[in-house]
């Protein structure tokens, strides 16, 4: 009796496993449908084309560090003077907003930088002109000059020219570029900033002739002397904005910096530095790699298979994986940069898994003398669990990193996700293409 109640219920497990098996199995209603299944996929390769069409290339992921700096000085003669009236009243000022971590300051003759270090997922651009507005209402010393700087890894320079010429001296050169050249540069879309640097001019001895020009001079950097290729020179750096496409912004200044000098006959605008030929280099470096890795799976994939149709269906796992992921990374914000084009190259042998084991089974089964189209349904309905359980192990190893904390977390956000959108989508490239 014992023996037959366990018979009994091994015989109804089994039954209850096929059903779900069945239930599971989006194989058969792919082949049930095959204009709708046809039709889904040609849909989402054209918007995984235009998803990659409009993905910024970068270097490193859009990361926030939650960080504002706050540069205060003033006419006071001792360190202690600077601690008691500036330092303290902003780091008071500081601990009175929301999100905050802890503070470190600075004091050094005539000012003091004091650093905010705020939580992941601050919004700086909303704590920035609050502090400003709280700093304002302080009874600072007279003559005390304030500035609220938010630090963001993505706002950075992204172009440096130095301006030279034969004919005109330094104090010349830093009006017209002040004048001219910043507010133009400034104007282009994608710039947060143009920063003018070399202006290591003895104030005291002389003054410029336009009072405005020189006030404006005055709130500018330190003085500094900069020298390129020999020769005293002016440097003019382009910060873009956050959320710009660093070559788009590259190629705009370009373009303006090229007419600027048409206008400027008397002076030279010299490309000094660039990050649009590093991105370029480094990205077509990863491409590259990316490429091989695919033209690697392929030969390995026939190399197995020893079949040419069944070794191009697997293949063709790879591409339309990749544009489904790229839809994701579009709706996520993700760039083309390091993180995710290393993601995407170390999926490459993943994508193609699940589309190899399916079409062994079918041919196991063809060869068994089923014809194709029971072949495909049996084969997929038996293996469908177990395909679904080793891509889903794979999805729950890298997605977690992608709900890392902190600074890092911002880093491996993208290559989690972007690993587990390539993986999803090659499962259901398998169980219905």
């Amino acid at each position: 009796m014992a023996v037959n109640e366990g018979k009994g219920r091994s015989s109804k497990g089994t039954k209850r496993q096929q059903k779900w098996r069945e239930r599971l199995n989006i194989a058969r209603w792919a082949i049930a449908t095959p204009r709708i299944t046809l039709g889904f996929w040609i849909a989402v390769m054209v918007a995984g084309i235009f998803a990659f069409s409009s993905l910024k290339y970068a270097l490193f992921p859009d990361i926030t560090f939650p960080v504002v700096v706050v540069h205060a000085s003033a006419p006071l003669s001792t360190p202690l003077d600077i601690e008691a009236e500036l330092t303290e009243p902003i780091e008071t000022q500081l601990q009175d907003l929301p999100g905050l971590n802890h503070s470190r300051s600075l004091v050094y003759p005539g000012q003091t930088v004091v650093n905010g270090i705020f939580e992941v997922g601050v919004n700086l651009e909303a704590i920035a002109p609050q502090l400003e507005t709280d700093l304002n209402q302080l009874s600072l010393p007279q003559d005390t000059k304030v500035e609220v700087i938010p630090l963001n890894l993505n706002e950075s320079s992204v172009i440096s020219y130095a301006i030279l010429s034969q004919t005109l001296s330094l104090e010349t050169l830093r009006e017209v570029a002040v004048s001219s050249f910043v507010p133009e540069l400034s104007a282009v879309e994608g710039v947060l900033r143009v920063d003018i640097w070399g202006d290591g001019l003895d104030r005291n001895r002389e003054t410029l002739p336009n009072p405005q020009l020189e006030e404006v001079l005055a709130t500018q950097h330190p003085p500094t002397l900069v020298r390129f290729n020999g020769e005293n020179a002016l440097a003019l750096s382009v910060v873009k904005r956050r959320n710009a496409n660093t070559l788009d912004v590259v190629n705009r200044i370009e373009d303006e910096v090229a007419q600027l000098q048409e206008n400027h006959t008397d002076l030279q605008l010299v490309l000094a530095d660039t990050d649009a030929e590093y991105i370029q280099e480094a990205t077509q470096s990863t491409i590259d790699a990316l490429f091989l890795a695919i033209a690697l799976a392929v030969l390995v994939i026939f190399a197995f298979l020893w079949n040419i149709p069944a070794t191009l269906i697997a293949a063709l796992a790879i591409p339309i994986s990749l544009l489904a992921t790229f839809i994701v990374m579009a709706i996520y914000g993700f760039n083309l940069e390091t993180i995710t084009l290393l993601a995407l190259a170390l999926v490459i042998g993943i994508i193609v898994d699940d589309a190899i084991v399916e079409i062994e089974n079918i041919a196991r089964h063809v060869e068994l003398g089923k014809s194709p189209l029971k072949a495909a349904i049996a084969a997929t309905n038996e293996i469908g669990l177990t395909v679904a359980a080793s891509t889903l192990t794979i999805v729950a190893v890298f997605l977690p990193v992608a709900f890392m904390g902190g600074t890092v977390g911002q880093f491996f956000k993208p290559f989690g996700l972007t690993i587990s959108a390539a993986t999803i989508a090659s499962l259901f490239v398998a169980r219905t293409l």
